[in-house]
């Protein structure tokens, strides 16, 4: 199966509803936010394939998907209630991932295991390292600009090979 980029709100609907297998409570929406970026990133570490199709912005305390931010902003900084999820206006049911490949759900594992139970302030500092998609982004274009696929494709291909991360 070829992989397909998905909708941002698909795989943040998709963490949310794994999130208990990792054994992660009470995840606030910018630790969302920040692990479907990380899952977005570092998926161009293992392809050429965006996981996301939305381009993220750089917002003042990292990464964010508008979209997701828009549906969950309701929750500010408490815990997303565990069986919430973001519903398609159109359809009237969840966002839900389309044909996600072994290696794509391999990738948002992975992220979950290494940055799942970290706090959401570290997170947004894993974020804002230097030179990272959205350092890159914020000093050359500003607040609220996207962060480009290929800064993230770059910075993640990179960080792979820094830390001699050759695959899943």
């Amino acid at each position: 199966m070829n992989e397909r980029t998905q909708d941002a709100r698909a795989i943040a609907n998709y963490i949310l509803g794994i999130a208990p297998e990792y054994e992660i409570k009470n995840l606030t929406l910018m630790q969302l936010l920040k692990l479907v970026f990380l899952s977005h990133g570092w998926s161009f570490a293992f392809g050429d394939v965006p996981l996301v199709a939305q381009a993220p912005q750089a917002w003042q305390y990292g990464p964010v998907y508008p979209q997701v931010y828009k549906a969950l902003s309701k929750y500010g900084g408490t815990p997303i209630s565990g069986n919430e999820r973001i519903i398609d206006s159109t359809t009237g049911f969840p966002f839900l991932p389309v044909d996600l490949t072994d290696k794509q759900k391999s990738v948002i594992n992975a992220v979950m295991l290494s940055y799942g139970k970290m706090h959401a302030f570290e997170l947004s500092n894993i974020t804002h390292m230097e030179d990272s998609p959205w350092d890159k982004t914020i000093k050359e274009l500003g607040i609220y600009k996207d962060i480009s696929p290929t800064a993230m494709k770059v910075y993640y291909k990179n960080l792979a090979a820094e830390r001699d991360i050759k695959g899943l």
